[in-house]
């Protein structure tokens, strides 16, 4: 073997060696590293989801106390027919015409079971209910706040407002939907759990809504064509307002207390004075002089200029 032969072997050999030592190194230091490092890596994610799930499971289950204090009785029939007793009762305390409520059977609330496969366990009940009525926007208002302010768990899931044709009226259908929860501490009766009044709107912060009553949009003309003409007194002493209504100078005699007869605006009349008459308004009282007209006394807020 001549040194040229040798010293190429010697290469080769030193190559093959550079090469086996790259690849074992690769092997078994680069890899194994890669590959811990990636294993830490996501141990570190699943611990952090680990706390994020804990974390979301410990204000669940704070919610659920919560829920627990508000819910209807566990027992679903008896949930059913003490909610529809409130419901009634705070469409009477308002002084809603014609009321019926239709109320749904109750549908379980499940989920599946941690521990038993094929297993649900039920948290409570849903029950539905549906409220037909027709009053005023201003009582209708005063319903909607007084329900949001009631701690029971329930919401309006739908509603639906159509104007009738006379007397300011609106006819109101709302679909309710409220939970019996098998943990709720409330066996016979419902919670008296009110909403704080610092997480409260102001019952006057709805006025303005009342006011702008969309139902009359493209209407307001119909205010000006209702007229304070003449206060007399009738065969009592009492103290009455002659309104003329619309086009047909139709005119009617009112006495305070009594609803003005136009349609699609609440229109009261409040108090009746030798000179004056205090009318409200879809809420909004005011006085009106004789020889004025409703769309007068009302700014141009409330109404939109005569045509």
């Amino acid at each position: 073997m001549t040194d040229r032969t040798k010293w190429l072997a010697l290469g080769a050999l030193l190559v093959f060696g550079l090469y086996f030592g790259d690849f074992s190194y690769r092997s078994w230091i680069e890899e194994p590293k890669e590959q811990l490092e990636a294993r830490y890596d996501s141990l570190l994610k699943e611990i952090r989801n680990a706390k994020d799930t804990q974390r979301i499971a410990e204000k669940k289950a704070k919610r659920m106390e919560e829920f627990a204090q508000r819910g209807l009785p566990f027992d679903p029939v008896l949930a059913r027919s003490k909610y529809q007793q409130w419901l009634l009762a705070l469409v009477d305390k308002h002084a809603m015409e014609s009321p019926s409520i239709d109320a749904a059977q109750p549908s379980a609330i499940q989920i599946k079971s941690r521990t038993k496969q094929r297993q649900k366990n039920t948290l409570g009940h849903r029950i539905s209910f549906t409220l037909r009525t027709r009053s005023t926007l201003t009582k209708i208002t005063d319903f909607l706040y007084e329900f949001r302010q009631a701690g029971h768990l329930h919401k309006i899931a739908s509603l639906s407002l159509n104007p009738l044709n006379s007397g300011g009226k609106v006819d109101f259908v709302a679909n309710i939907e409220v939970l019996s929860l098998q943990k709720s501490e409330s066996k016979d009766n419902l919670s008296d759990w009110m909403l704080l009044p610092e997480e409260s709107v102001p019952r006057d912060s709805y006025d303005k809504f009342v006011r702008r009553n969309l139902f009359a949009r493209g209407f307001a003309k119909a205010l000006f064509d209702i007229e304070l003409k003449a206060i007399t007194r009738d065969r009592r002493g009492e103290l009455e307002a002659w309104f003329k209504l619309g086009a047909s100078k139709q005119t009617v005699q009112l006495a305070a207390g009594a609803q003005v007869p136009v349609p699609l605006h609440d229109i009261a009349v409040v108090d009746v004075q030798n000179d004056q008459v205090m009318i409200r308004l879809n809420g909004d009282a005011k006085w009106i002089q004789l020889g004025q007209s409703v769309g007068e006394v009302y700014s141009a807020e409330e109404t939109s200029p005569r045509i």
